[in-house]
C-alpha cells in the first residue's frame, strides 16, 4: 500500500512539475515576435519571402491562448498567359496576410498551434503590381492597368495555396528556446529552423 501511495505521489509530482514548465514557457513567449525574411516560394519561375510577425496572447493562469500570425509578402516570377495576354510576362507583388488560432505549451520546449487556415485572410493591391512585360520580346504590354485586378487574383490564389501549406504544417514547434534574455525566440517545425526576435516594448530596455 505504502509503495502504491508513494508512486502516486511520484506520478502528481511529474505532472505538476511538467505543469510549471509549460507555464514558464507560456511566460517567455508571450508577446509579439518578428522574423526576419525567409523564404516562402523557390521556384524555377517564381520566388517568395514573406516577413512574419507572431502574436502569443498568453490567458490567465493558462499555459496557452489566443495566436495571431501577421506576414508581408514579397514576390517575383513570371506568368504563362491568361485570356487578355497569350504571351509570358513577367511582374512584382506585395501582399499580405493574417491567421489566427489557439496555442498550447505542453512542455519546457514544445507547443501546439491550431492555426484556422479555413479563415485566412490574404490580400493583394493590383495597384501595387509591376507588370514589367513579354519575358520573350521584353516589350511592355500597352495596356497594363486593365490587366493589374486579373494577376492580383492570380497572384492571391497562389500565395494562398502556399500560405495553406506552411500554416498547416505549423502545428507542432519543437526545441522552443527563449534566449538572449527574452529577445530571441528559436523553433523548429519539422526540419525546418526559425528566428524571430521580440516586438514587445520591454524587449528594447
Amino acid at each position: 500500500m505504502k509503495k502504491i501511495l508513494i508512486g502516486v505521489i511520484a506520478v502528481a509530482a511529474m505532472a505538476l512539475t511538467g505543469c510549471d514548465e509549460a507555464k514558464r514557457l507560456a511566460g517567455e513567449v508571450n508577446g509579439t515576435w518578428g522574423s526576419t525574411p525567409q523564404m516562402l516560394v523557390n521556384d524555377a519561375g517564381s520566388q517568395a519571402t514573406i516577413v512574419e510577425t507572431i502574436t502569443f496572447a498568453q490567458d490567465p493562469d493558462s499555459a496557452g491562448g489566443e495566436v495571431i500570425i501577421t506576414g508581408l509578402v514579397s514576390s517575383t516570377g513570371s506568368m504563362t498567359g491568361t485570356d487578355a495576354v497569350m504571351q509570358p510576362f513577367e511582374l512584382a507583388a506585395s501582399a499580405s496576410s493574417t491567421v489566427k488560432g489557439r496555442w498550447t505549451a505542453v512542455d519546457d520546449d514544445e507547443i501546439m498551434m491550431n492555426l484556422d487556415v479555413q479563415k485566412m485572410t490574404v490580400d493583394v493591391d493590383p495597384s501595387a503590381l509591376v507588370i514589367s512585360g513579354n519575358v520573350l520580346t521584353g516589350n511592355t504590354e500597352s495596356n497594363p492597368e486593365a490587366l493589374r485586378p486579373q494577376m492580383a487574383a492570380l497572384v492571391k490564389g497562389a500565395l494562398t495555396r502556399q500560405l495553406t501549406a506552411r500554416y498547416t504544417a505549423m502545428h507542432h514547434l519543437d526545441d522552443v528556446k527563449v534566449k538572449d534574455k527574452g529577445t530571441v525566440l528559436k523553433f523548429e517545425v519539422g526540419k525546418t529552423d526559425y528566428v524571430y526576435s521580440n516586438q514587445s516594448p520591454q524587449a528594447a530596455k
